[in-house]
């Protein structure tokens, strides 16, 4: 008998969905999203941020860490001097020095290191001066303390909670699209597993409104119904088989979002799913509320950032007031050794103290920005209790459709059994010669559509479930 072209699209449909079940290995979810870690390169992107957001979650901390430097330098000076037969006609001075700096969290920076310097002077008239060549050392301690701009290292505090916050920040913003791209790959996995058990009642539903068209047509040919009758089940055919192929097609665009999930390139899913069944569902507990959700404690961060550069800012404006002090003790001789040995003697000691003081003369543009300041963190304060208290919204509000769904399911579970038994039920009357296959069809097509309002609940349901996850601080 030939085959129409729709007969063979549908077919065709039905082989491809079923081709799974050859030689098929289930496919637990969790085992899916491994599949999904390692085969999806956006995937794979995030979690290597998160790695490197992790590895240098300290690095801000350099900032008041311990440096070690070095400068070698080398001098001429060939301009004339006020007294060439004292002074000579030419300088030349070789300096190295090597040390330790540090810039401490409470305003404090300082420097320790050791200077040699080798220096000529060409020129001089011999015995006008004692060392025309000669060799200086000397070990140096230089402090500054600031104590109005960076006041006792608060511009330096927030330097570092600047960094710390940001860093923290796109950790915790990367963090959640990670669960974000995990909570679609699972919400893929179940949209798959509903979608087949679906084509499935759905070429059920197709076959039986087949035969009801046949048997409308019998009835036709023997004079035993109305032509109209004919027309209705043909009509009834035509929605099953539209339902029917719009159910294949959700198959393989469910398939092809499964695998592409997994970085692969295909419509065939060779893997079974599990069935989703009544024990699957009410089984379903998402996880409880633990904190901030990872993009809300993004915000937090933020804020504390728009914090850290409004003092940042004010910092800048404000005047310096540095108190400052170099000790150095000093060797100088003819002889390196020597200059070496007395740089470590207190004999010839070297002294500086004083006070570094400068400030804007824009006294109104200073005030102006310290305003300006002051209402960044509080925009990016209020940003973030907005999204805290959004965030608690939605969280509640999904719980409460949780709940809901819920209970629409068990009414869905009890719509089924009741249409199932009816369905049974009828179809002994049949047996008895009490009812005609016209009803029992029709039962048949009720207990299918109560099917399908079942598995429409029951992935409303896992996709409140997979939202519900979303919440709270753990990955």
């Amino acid at each position: 008998m030939k085959q129409t072209p729709q007969k063979v699209s549908l077919s065709f449909g039905l082989l491809m969905v079923l081709c799974s079940s050859v030689f098929a290995q289930s496919l637990s979810l969790d085992e899916y999203l491994g599949q999904v870690k390692k085969g999806n390169e956006g995937v794979q992107a995030l979690m290597e941020s998160g790695k490197a957001i992790l590895a240098r979650q300290d690095e801000a901390r350099l900032l008041v860490r311990p440096n070690f430097f070095t400068n070698v330098s080398f001098y001429n000076d060939a301009k004339p001097t006020a007294a060439p037969v004292f002074m000579g006609t030419r300088t030349l001075a070789d300096t190295y020095n090597f040390g330790f700096a540090q810039q401490t969290p409470f305003g404090l920076s300082g420097k320790l290191y050791y200077q040699w310097t080798y220096t000529r002077i060409e020129g001089t008239q011999p015995g006008f001066l004692t060392l025309p060549t000669f060799y200086e050392a000397k070990p140096v301690l230089e402090l500054s303390q600031s104590l109005w701009k960076n006041g006792f290292g608060s511009e330096t505090r927030s330097t570092i909670e600047i960094a710390e916050s940001g860093t923290k920040a796109q950790g915790y913003a990367d963090s959640f699209k990670l669960k974000v791209a995990l909570a679609e790959a699972e919400g893929t996995y179940w949209r798959l597993a509903i979608s087949r058990q679906v084509v499935k009642v759905q070429k059920e539903s197709l076959e039986r409104a087949e035969r009801l068209r046949e048997w409308n047509r019998k009835r036709v040919r023997n004079g035993l119904g109305d032509r109209s009758d004919e027309l209705q089940a043909e009509a009834n055919l035509q929605v099953r088989t539209l339902e029917y192929q719009t159910a294949i097609n959700e198959v393989r665009s469910a398939s092809l979002a499964f695998n592409s999930m997994r970085g692969i390139q295909k419509e065939a899913v060779e893997d079974e799913l599990p069935l989703i069944s009544r024990n699957t569902t009410e089984k379903l507990n998402p996880k409880d509320k633990s904190g901030l959700r990872l993009d809300v404690k993004a915000a937090q961060e933020l804020a504390k950032v728009a914090e850290g550069n409004a003092q940042l800012g004010k910092e800048r404006n404000s005047p310096t007031l540095d108190l400052f002090g170099t000790l150095a003790t000093n060797g100088r001789t003819d002889q390196w050794n020597s200059a070496v040995s007395d740089s470590f003697k207190t004999q010839y000691p070297t002294f500086t103290v004083g006070l570094k003081f400068q400030t804007s003369l824009d006294v109104g543009q200073v005030f102006e920005n310290q305003r300006s300041y002051t209402s960044e963190k509080k925009a990016a304060e209020l940003t973030y209790r907005r999204k805290a208290f959004e965030e608690e919204r939605d969280y509640q509000d999904l719980k409460k459709k949780f709940e809901e769904t819920k209970d629409r399911l068990r009414l869905c579970f009890g719509i089924e059994e009741v249409q199932e038994k009816k369905l049974a039920r009828e179809k002994e009357r049949l047996k008895l010669g009490r009812s005609v296959t016209y009803q029992v069809i029709m039962f048949e097509q009720d207990f299918a559509s109560a099917e399908l309002l079942r598995l429409k609940t029951q992935g409303e349901l896992l996709g409140l479930v997979t939202q519900l996850n979303l919440f709270g601080e753990d990955s």
